[in-house]
C-alpha cells in the first residue's frame, strides 16, 4: 500500500528527520575537559574548552520565589545537577542535592513534614536548610545518622522575589559581580519570565554576537514586521568589542550605516549572486509605514534603561550566560542538559508613577514577553539544528563570537581555577574544592 497510502514512509523519514546530528555531542557532560566533547576538529579548536554544561564558578537566576511553596519539595535541574527547593527554618529558599546522602533517593519525591526541613521519602532522613541531618525517622531519635550525615549545599540569595544559586566549589564571589546592577535599584520595576530552547547553552548566546541575522532569522517576527529598526542593520564589517573586569565583553558594531543611501539603510537589498532583492515582498514595507509612528515612541521610552549602568553591564555579552540587549533586557541561557537551555529574562523598566507602574506590567505580560518569546523563539529555531562538533570557517563578522569563546576558556573564573595550583583536574565541574576563592586575573581586552 505504500505505493498509494504513504502514512508509513512519511513517519519514518519524520523519525529519520529527527534523530539527524545536532548540538553537543559528549562523553561525560560534567568534565570539562577536551574528552569531554567528540569533536571533529583539531586539538587546538577553542570550542574543546567551552564545558557543555556551564561555568560553574558564577551565581545563576534559578526559580521564581513563587515556585517554592509549603509542604511539597521542588525538583529543579541547572547544570545537570539534580537540586531539591524547599524553605528552611527562616522561610528562605534553601537548595540541596536532590540525591539523599544516606542511598541516593530522591529528595524532592519527599516532604516537608516539619516546617523548615525536607524528609527522604525513602527511610525518613531529615535535612535542615545547612545540609545537615536533624532526625533519621526510620531508626529513631537515638539514631548513629543524625549529625553524621551531610547534604551538598547550594549557596541562595532572593532579590526581587527571584532566587539565585550559586554553583560553584570555591568560595561564592560577590552577587552584585554577576547580576544586572538594576536589581539593586529601587527605582526599577523588574519584569521576569522563562522558558526552554532545545540547544546547548553557548549556542543560545552566540547568536546574540550575529550582526546579520535580523532580516532573514527574524524576518517573519512581530518585530520585524512591525518596525524596519529590529536588529542590526546588515553589514559585512565586523562588530569590535572589549572585555570588561573579565566578566563582560561590551560591543560596537561599527557596520551601522555601511549600506546607508541618503543616511538610510535601504529595507531591500539586491544580491547580485541570485539576481534579486531581500526581503522578497515589498508588502513588509507597509506594515512599516503603518507602525512607525508608534515604534518611534517606544524606542524613545525604552533606550535609557542602562544608562545608570557601569560599563561592563552595557550592552554585549556577561559571563556566566548572559546577553544584554536593547529594550532593558538581559537575557541567561542557562544550562540544564547538553543540549536543552533554560532561558530566564528579566526587563527593568524606570516608571515614575503608580499609573506608570501599572502600565508597565500589563505591556509586559501581554505585549513585551509574547515578542519576546516569539523574537527569541527563533534564535533557538536557527540555532537548535547547528553541528557544534563540525569544522567551522568564521566570517568577518564573527570576530565576537570568537572573542566570547576566548573569555570563557582562557578569563572566566573556572579557567582561573582550572590554572590555580591546588586543583587537581578532578570533582564535578570545573574545579577542584577549595577554601579559597577563585581568584581574578585580567586576561585583557579585544577591540
Amino acid at each position: 500500500m505504500g505505493s498509494l497510502i504513504r502514512f508509513l514512509e512519511d513517519r519514518v523519514e519524520r523519525e529519520i528527520e529527527a534523530r539527524k546530528s545536532r548540538g553537543v555531542r559528549v562523553v561525560d557532560p560534567r568534565a570539562q575537559t577536551s574528552s569531554s566533547l567528540l569533536m571533529d576538529v583539531p586539538e587546538n579548536d577553542s570550542r574543546r574548552g567551552v564545558p557543555p554544561l556551564g561555568l560553574r564558578e558564577y551565581w545563576y537566576p534559578l526559580v521564581p520565589d513563587s515556585k517554592v511553596r509549603g509542604k511539597k519539595p521542588l525538583y529543579w535541574n541547572i547544570l545537570g545537577d539534580d537540586v531539591v527547593l524547599f524553605r528552611d527554618k527562616k522561610g528562605q529558599v534553601a537548595a540541596l542535592s536532590d540525591t539523599c546522602a544516606h542511598r541516593g533517593t530522591s529528595l524532592s519525591e519527599g516532604d516537608c513534614f516539619y516546617e523548615g526541613f525536607v524528609s527522604c521519602p525513602y527511610h525518613g532522613a531529615t535535612f535542615a536548610g545547612d545540609g545537615e541531618c536533624v532526625a533519621f525517622i526510620c531508626e529513631g531519635p537515638d539514631s548513629k545518622m543524625v549529625g553524621n550525615l551531610h547534604m551538598k549545599v547550594y549557596p541562595t540569595k532572593t532579590i526581587r522575589d527571584w532566587v539565585f544559586i550559586w554553583m560553584g566549589d570555591g568560595e561564592p564571589a560577590p552577587i552584585e559581580e554577576d547580576v544586572p546592577p538594576e536589581l539593586f535599584e529601587p527605582e526599577t520595576q523588574m519584569h521576569a519570565s522563562y522558558t526552554y530552547w532545545t540547544t546547548n547553552w553557548l549556542m543560545a548566546i552566540e547568536n546574540h554576537s550575529d550582526s546579520h541575522n535580523a532580516f532573514y532569522v527574524h524576518r517573519n517576527s512581530v518585530s520585524q514586521l512591525t518596525s524596519n529598526h529590529a536588529g542590526r542593520d546588515r553589514s559585512p564589517v565586523a562588530p569590535t568589542g572589549r572585555i570588561i573586569n573579565n566578566r563582560s565583553i561590551v560591543t560596537v558594531h561599527p557596520g551601522h550605516g555601511y549600506y546607508d543611501v541618503d543616511g538610510k539603510s535601504p529595507y531591500q537589498m539586491y544580491y547580485p549572486g541570485v539576481d534579486g532583492v531581500w526581503p522578497l515582498h515589498t508588502y513588509r514595507k507597509m506594515w512599516i509605514w503603518f507602525f512607525d509612528i508608534f515604534n518611534a515612541r517606544k524606542r524613545a521610552g525604552f533606550t535609557g534603561v542602562f544608562k545608570k549602568a557601569p560599563e561592563e553591564w552595557a550592552l554585549g555579552h556577561h559571563l556566566p550566560c548572559a546577553v544584554r540587549a536593547g529594550g532593558g533586557s538581559t537575557r541567561w541561557a542557562i544550562p540544564v542538559e547538553p543540549n536543552l537551555s533554560r532561558i530566564v529574562y528579566f526587563y527593568f523598566t524606570r516608571p515614575k508613577t503608580a499609573l506608570g507602574r501599572f502600565w508597565d506590567r500589563v505591556m509586559f505580560k501581554f505585549w513585551r514577553f509574547p515578542m519576546a518569546y516569539n523574537f527569541s523563539g527563533q534564535d533557538n529555531t536557527a540555532a537548535t539544528p547547528v553541528r557544534f562538533f563540525t569544522p567551522e570557517h568564521f566570517a568577518p563578522t564573527d570576530s565576537q563570537l570568537i572573542m566570547l569563546r576566548k573569555l570563557i576558556t582562557d578569563g572566566s573564573r573556572d579557567a582561573v581555577r582550572r590554572r590555580q595550583p591546588h586543583d587537581n583536574g578532578g570533582g564535578n565541574g570545573a574545579s577542584a574544592p577549595s577554601d579559597t576563592a577563585p581568584t581574578r586575573e585580567p586576561v585583557g581586552s579585544a577591540s
